[in-house]
């Protein structure tokens, strides 16, 4: 499943993928830009199947709902809402277009990179943990971001060895999804993938 969202701002693509032999993807995902800010959140349900399901859509939901917060105070909400759940890892990404900023949280295995046509990169490593309704500890990197740069959030289900490296070649987020396409053949793991290009 491929989604696809753009502004003057940003142009974003995602891939979804459930685990091979289920029905449902134990992965959700949230995305949604205006000409202020991109919204983008990303989730795994623990194990496979629907209750990972139930877990990773309730953190899609409560971004949806809460999504003018910062990224900290929806991370906790997603905390909260796992209680009596089977729990989720998680990455929550707000990007401002104004100030050219970004705000990134993250639980568990969720991966985030960023690479600037300069050859800079932003890695921020998550804490290790899942969210499960018990006390959390969070941090809320920051950073800022130059025009072009682009940018991938994943699940585990996609092992892609140095994808750095894809995101430094001269290519559009479609031409990186299609280099990526090898890696998602072996449905071992749901997967998910939010490319991004920041246009402005």
């Amino acid at each position: 499943m491929i989604q696809v969202e753009e502004n003057e701002h940003v142009q974003t693509l995602v891939y979804q993928l459930n685990k091979e032999g289920k029905s449902v993807c134990g992965d959700s995902f949230f995305m949604k830009a205006n000409e202020e800010e991109l919204v983008c959140a990303v989730a795994d349900g623990l194990g496979s199947g629907s209750l990972a399901n139930e877990s990773s859509s309730a953190i899609k939901d409560i971004v949806e709902t809460y999504a003018d917060e910062d990224v900290e105070s929806i991370i906790e909400r997603c905390n909260q809402a796992m209680r009596n759940k089977r729990g989720a890892t998680a990455s929550i990404l707000k990007i401002n277009f104004i100030k050219r900023q970004l705000a990134y949280c993250s639980i568990g295995n969720v991966r985030f990179f960023l690479q600037s046509p300069s050859g800079d990169s932003f890695h921020p490593l998550p804490i290790s943990g899942y969210l499960s309704g018990k006390p959390q500890r969070y941090k809320t990197h920051t950073s800022s971001y130059e025009k072009g740069a682009k940018f991938i959030i994943h699940t585990d289900g996609l092992d892609v060895p140095n994808i750095r490296s894809y995101l430094k070649q001269g290519q559009s987020i479609d031409e990186i999804s299609n280099s990526l396409h090898m890696y998602t053949t072996s449905r071992k793991d749901d997967l998910t993938y939010i490319l991004g290009q920041l246009l402005s």
